[in-house]
């Protein structure tokens, strides 16, 4: 049983089953609840299902400091409280996932063995969903690097990379629920109107604007993060009034999705890559 949490500030602190600070009982990483929404007419049996959406998680820490004297045991109180500061919020590490969270109450006991106080803490994590530590990165259209050293050029010549050959490729949510993501376009020369279809529900990301060698475009449909930025030499800007109407920030659902890239020209000079974090209902 172990649990890592960061906070705003960089401090992290590592609770396990060993000194100083031993962890005894860990409680909400696997439960989750949800609000269901229902509509009753008059005189109805029953109701009718309308929605229903998931509540934020409550993560619960236990345990106690251990220390060989008081003083000790004082110094660590003290350096524990500053990281669990309810001012700042953090992240937990857990089980290869992560949940980031504030803190909604800590608590040091102390009883007449003041070298080993107990420690009770509640952390609330405003999106439910825990998350792979690292971003998943798929490349829809790019350059395979075919260069390699020791370097021997044959008399007919070497090929330096080679380009992807289709336009379609699959990406897996391994989650289990729906996640957004962040859709980069980079022109390797003159491309106009980049866009990304998916396939499986026909919504798209289109930016009606022509790209020159070295321009990005970064997508973000995360919810509660949509946003569009535009990345030109050393400038970086607001780039939402350039997306085309019909757009819509998708997300990438669980199980596989069928991505497509296109352009209005130069389709051959677009790179597209796709990150995103699978998130899931427990650990």
């Amino acid at each position: 049983m172990e649990l890592t949490y960061i906070n705003t500030s960089g401090e992290s602190i590592t609770l396990n089953q060993s000194r100083p600070f031993f962890i005894t009982k860990i409680d909400g990483t696997g439960n989750i609840r949800q609000t269901v929404n229902t509509f009753k007419a008059p005189e109805q049996d029953g109701a009718f299902y309308v929605s229903s959406t998931m509540d934020m998680r409550n993560i619960t820490l236990e345990g106690t400091i251990i220390a060989n004297t008081p003083d000790e045991a004082y110094e660590l109180r003290k350096s524990f409280l500053r990281l669990f500061s309810p001012k700042k919020s953090g992240v937990i590490k857990y089980r290869e996932r992560q949940i980031a969270c504030v803190i909604e109450e800590a608590v040091l006991s102390v009883s007449t063995r003041e070298r080993i106080p107990s420690f009770f803490i509640s952390l609330l994590c405003p999106s439910p969903f825990f998350e792979t530590l690292d971003e998943v990165r798929e490349d829809l259209a790019s350059w395979n690097a075919l260069l390699e050293f020791a370097l021997e050029i044959p008399e007919e010549g070497l090929q330096f990379g080679l380009r992807q050959p289709s336009q379609i490729i699959t990406v897996e949510n391994i989650g289990d629920v729906p996640c957004g993501c962040e859709i980069i376009f980079k022109a390797t020369g003159s491309v106009t109107n980049p866009e990304l279809l998916h396939l499986d529900t026909g919504e798209y990301v289109r930016i009606l604007s022509s790209m020159e060698q070295g321009d990005e475009f970064h997508i973000f449909t995360h919810f509660a993060g949509k946003r569009v930025r535009s990345i030109i030499g050393a400038t970086e800007s607001n780039a939402f009034h350039l997306l085309d109407t019909g757009s819509n920030f998708f997300q990438l659902a669980p199980g596989i999705n069928n991505l497509r890239y296109d352009a209005s020209n130069n389709l051959e000079l677009l790179d597209v890559s796709v990150y995103y974090r699978p998130q899931f209902l427990g650990v």
